[in-house]
């Protein structure tokens, strides 16, 4: 791999932005350790988190929360906008890098 360095000796984050776009795109597991503990783990706390405010009645839902943060148009701009961000980096990514690295 080149290093590319500019004037004052470091990379751009646009130049590393750009180079992690443009790698080739690989869905081999690899040597890596899997990230389905890590969803796992995630779908589990979420359901937790909604059966204890379902039962305990003390505190909202996540689904709740998330409608009552985007009720109003100026407070639902960041919530719908971090929800749009993540779709975009679970859906739409993948089939967009990989016809650019065809």
């Amino acid at each position: 791999m080149v290093v590319k360095k500019s004037k004052n000796g470091t990379e751009s984050l646009r130049l590393k932005l750009s180079e992690a776009l443009s790698t080739p795109f690989v869905l081999e597991k690899q040597d890596k350790k899997s990230g389905t503990i890590a969803w796992g783990t995630l779908a589990l706390s979420i359901l937790a988190y909604d059966i204890y405010a379902i039962k305990s009645k003390k505190i909202e839902t996540l689904t709740r929360s998330f409608w009552r943060l985007t009720e109003k148009p100026l407070t639902s701009i960041i919530p719908i906008g971090v929800w749009l961000g993540l779709s975009f980096h679970l859906l739409i990514e993948k089939p967009i890098r990989k016809n650019l690295s065809l």
